[in-house]
C-alpha cells in the first residue's frame, strides 16, 4: 500500500453498498493513511506543498531532525497499523467499515474548508 495515499474519489452510501469488503477494507486503510499523515500538520494549514520556511519555521538543524523523526515515526506506526488492520479488520461488519469510510471521508473534505476557522 502506497503510504503517501491522495484521495481520487470521494463515495456515497450508495457507491459503497455496491463494493466487496476486501475493496471496502483498501479504501478504509487508505483513508487512515491519508488522516495519519495530515493530521500532525493541520495547525500549519492544509495546503499541499509545504515546506518548513514557507509556514516560517527556521530550517535548523534541529528542526529537520526533528521532522525526520516524525516522518520516521509516522512510517513505522502505519506500518505496524496496517498489518494489525490487516489481520484485524476483515473481521469488521461491512455497514461499519462503509459508515467508517464516510466518517473519515468528511474528515479529509473538511481540509478544503480549514481556512475558514483563521
Amino acid at each position: 500500500m502506497n503510504k503517501n495515499v491522495a484521495i481520487k474519489k470521494y463515495h456515497s452510501t450508495e457507491d459503497l453498498e455496491k463494493m466487496q469488503k476486501g475493496e471496502l477494507l483498501e479504501l478504509y486503510l487508505e483513508r487512515m493513511t491519508t488522516l495519519t499523515n495530515t493530521l500532525p500538520y493541520i495547525a500549519f494549514g492544509t495546503k499541499p506543498n509545504v515546506t518548513m520556511s514557507s509556514v516560517g519555521i527556521p530550517e535548523s538543524k534541529e528542526n529537520v531532525k526533528a521532522l525526520e523523526k516524525l516522518h520516521e515515526n509516522t512510517e513505522n506506526y502505519l506500518d505496524n497499523t496496517i498489518e494489525f488492520q490487516k489481520i484485524i479488520l476483515p473481521y469488521s461488519d461491512t455497514n461499519n467499515l462503509a459508515k467508517a469510510i464516510l466518517f473519515y471521508e468528511e474528515i479529509i473534505k473538511s481540509f478544503h474548508t480549514y481556512e475558514q476557522f483563521m
